[in-house]
């Protein structure tokens, strides 16, 4: 009776290391590391209802086929990214067949901080073209996606500004050059803002009244950063344009 018993805890045991077996990627699973400011980093806690669109990337993937790596840092330019030894961490973990997605120009327009400032024709172009190189140089697959915008509008109310300067335009380019694929958020997100209109885009971002969240008692009004409903509406948006270009990780989305 009692070795009956043992036979039946060593086979659900069994089972069980199993199950977690199949759950768990294999060291090889292709990895999405996803580089840039803040607008695409992950956020702690403390920091909610603060959300980056890459943060909850991983939701929309298998993870036993493809695992998400947010390594986008706050305030952080293509130069600066490079400068700090950021680029460095994932450059040297890249293996055949990872993608990235590089997305910087937030911060790349910043001409008070030298440490961060980049010219859109000369030196942003060098530091992009520069993360294309490096990741095809480890058998990675490089991305180039431009940045969301703000929620800034034209005095009509019914047009953003174009508060992003030559960046964009300059990553498209180079992607065109490049023959890399393009992600264009910036375009994707003017469409989705402007069919919203002002207001109802207020609530994509990090707009709180005072007393709404604990983790900003005074309240928040930022043009910039989004909020969880917002980065889930920009993460739909680069799956849609994964499914769209028909790239290979499409098929690991679930």
């Amino acid at each position: 009776m009692l070795r009956s018993i043992g036979y039946v805890v060593t086979f659900f045991l069994f089972q069980a290391l199993m199950a977690n077996a199949q759950q768990s990627p294999s060291p090889d699973v292709t990895r999405l590391y996803v580089i840039g400011d803040s607008t695409a980093a992950s956020y702690t806690p403390d920091r909610a209802p603060l959300t980056g669109w890459a943060q909850d990337l991983q939701e929309y993937f298998d993870a036993t086929k493809l695992i998400v790596e947010d390594k986008a840092r706050s305030g952080r330019s293509s130069k600066s990214f490079i400068e700090e030894g950021a680029w460095d961490s994932v450059r040297d973990g890249l293996k055949k067949g990872d993608y990235v997605f590089i997305q910087f120009g937030h911060n790349d327009a910043t001409k008070a901080d030298p440490k961060r400032f980049t010219e859109p024709e000369t030196t942003y172009r060098e530091f992009m073209k520069r993360y294309v190189d490096d990741a095809r140089a480890k058998g990675a697959i490089p991305v180039l996606v431009t940045s969301i915008n703000r929620n800034q509008w034209a005095d009509d109310s019914r047009t953003l500004k174009e508060g992003l300067g030559e960046y964009p335009a300059v990553t498209r380019k180079l992607a065109e050059d490049m023959r890399v694929t393009l992600i264009d958020l910036e375009m994707k997100t003017r469409e989705l803002f402007q069919s919203l209109g002002p207001e109802k885009v207020k609530g994509l971002f990090l707009y709180l009244k005072k007393g709404e969240s604990p983790n900003y008692p005074e309240g928040k009004e930022d043009s910039t950063h989004l909020r969880e409903a917002g980065a889930r509406e920009v993460a739909k948006l680069a799956v849609a344009e994964i499914r769209k270009q028909n790239l290979p990780i499409a098929g690991y989305l679930k």
